[in-house]
């Protein structure tokens, strides 16, 4: 675990659910690393007090006694996990919040909730170790939370907009870049998507490559009001009325012929020219740019 997190004496090593507190003060003794486990149960907690003393790295490493969910992990670069999958997934938001950018994750065995591992690898014992790498936050807070489209929904917009091989889909607010993705493999089409969350485009990027599409889709980390869509056949869209709103000129200054195709909301004041009910019930409204 501690070789997967390429630990090395610059960093702080925190184990959740520290248990005999043998991970840290093996990243104490082998790396030269500062630890700290957190146990909730005290005997374990004196327990690795006792290694730690007797094993010369007590000054390296700290036992807190105390409930994971609730301990501060904020200064950890490495933090280290064996425990059940659904307490994994309890973490996740917690994981996500409070360590910082770079933080390594590795866990015993279990995934983390949606999280997907960068990396995965075979332990001694037949156990799969799973490594994250905390991502950078974005460079500000995003105008809609990320809510995945539904394939079916997703089909029926590209449907809507006519999509074939010669168009070029760009997705404002891509998410996990289903949208795009789905236009090059069914449709044949290019894609972009933009998304602020740079999580969200590493996930994007993955799964297109997984998917054999990485040569005809790109996801940029950007802001949806200054992307550049001058290549833009076709243009579709899940956010918010008011978001909405303010793309309104931009959109409108679209080549003509581009076709928008937004998902429950409406563009401003701009009429649309087909309205359509989607699988789930929501509506979903197309535009194409007129010449100017």
């Amino acid at each position: 675990m501690l070789t997967l997190a390429r630990v090395t004496a610059e960093d702080v090593v925190y184990d959740l659910g520290s248990g005999d507190g043998r991970i840290v003060i093996l990243a104490a003794q082998k790396y030269g690393a500062r630890g700290v486990g957190v146990e909730l149960q005290p005997g374990l907690v004196q327990t690795s007090r006792q290694a730690a003393l007797q094993a010369g790295v007590n000054d390296k490493v700290t036992f807190v006694q105390d409930d994971f969910f609730q301990a501060d992990i904020s200064d950890a670069t490495v933090v280290t996990l064996y425990l059940w999958p659904s307490v994994n997934d309890r973490l996740e938001a917690k994981l996500r919040r409070e360590l910082r950018p770079g933080t390594r994750i590795v866990s015993h065995a279990f995934g983390i909730g949606q999280w997907n591992p960068e990396a995965t690898v075979r332990a001694e014992n037949g156990r799969e170790l799973l490594l994250w790498t905390v991502p950078r936050r974005p460079a500000r807070t995003p105008d809609v939370e990320f809510v995945p489209t539904p394939q079916a929904v997703s089909d029926a917009m590209l449907r809507l907009a006519g999509v074939g091989s010669r168009d070029v889909v760009v997705d404002l607010g891509s998410g996990d870049g289903r949208i795009v993705i789905l236009a090059a493999q069914k449709y044949g089409a290019r894609g972009i998507g933009v998304e602020l969350d740079p999580a969200l485009v590493d996930i994007s990027r993955q799964v297109a490559q997984q998917g054999e599409v990485d040569d005809k889709v790109r996801f940029i980390e950007g802001d949806l009001f200054t992307a550049d869509l001058t290549a833009a056949t076709v243009v579709t869209l899940w956010l918010s009325a008011s978001v909405n709103a303010r793309l309104e000129p931009k959109l409108r200054q679209l080549r003509p012929g581009t076709r928008v195709v937004s998902r429950q909301f409406r563009i401003g004041e701009w009429i649309p020219d087909q309205t359509v009910r989607a699988q789930d019930g929501t509506d979903l409204f197309l535009w194409t740019v007129r010449s100017r």
